[in-house]
């Protein structure tokens, strides 16, 4: 078994339905983490909150963050170069995808995370990038 499906199981992960796996590993009525893991080839479609999320770089390859705000478009990549962590701001569409073979990163969001706040990109493809 391959390091990331040990880490996988270990965790407890499932799958998101933004892609990738998650576990949810601290809730309350103020803020929410989860511990979120890509695969090599897997990505995080472009998706966004109404709240800010905290991304915590933990092991693995980096991973490379893609966010788009009105129309400017950057590419972060967390755990590369001392950038461990970073806020994408609310309504900000982003996605990710791990450089390598895995990205075990983790999410913080306040006020916590319901799946009823994600908004996952599905209209007119052409207005964000594939990454």
């Amino acid at each position: 078994m391959e390091k990331v499906d040990v880490i996988i199981k270990k965790l407890n992960m499932i799958e998101h339905p933004e892609g990738g796996y998650y576990k949810e590993i601290y809730k309350s009525k103020f803020v929410s983490q989860i511990y979120y893991l890509l695969k090599k080839n897997q990505v995080s479609k472009w998706h966004r909150l109404g709240k800010n999320e905290i991304l915590h770089f933990y092991e693995g390859s980096p991973i490379e963050v893609y966010t788009k705000r009105d129309s400017n478009l950057k590419k972060y990549t967390l755990g590369q170069n001392m950038l461990y962590t970073m806020i994408v701001e609310k309504n900000t569409w982003f996605a990710m995808k791990s450089r390598g073979s895995y990205s075990l990163i983790g999410c913080t969001v306040a006020p916590p995370f319901v799946f009823s706040d994600l908004e996952i990109y599905s209209n007119n493809i052409n207005a964000l990038p594939e990454i």
